[in-house]
């Protein structure tokens, strides 16, 4: 595990942002933000998770 990688640490916040965001577009009833924070959530975490799990770019 590579925990000292911040681009890893900053996918992982926005994706939590992402979260956020859903939460908040399923209390409004609205399909569009939601559709779009659930790509944000789902493509920053596995990028947050990998970078952290592998140590980012591979040399």
């Amino acid at each position: 595990m590579h925990l000292d990688q911040p681009i890893g640490w900053l996918f992982f916040f926005v994706a939590l942002v992402g979260v956020w965001a859903v939460v908040r577009s399923l209390k409004k009833r609205q399909m569009f933000p939601l559709v779009f924070a659930g790509l944000t959530v789902v493509l920053f975490g596995w990028f947050g998770i990998a970078t952290l799990i592998f140590g980012g770019i591979p040399s």
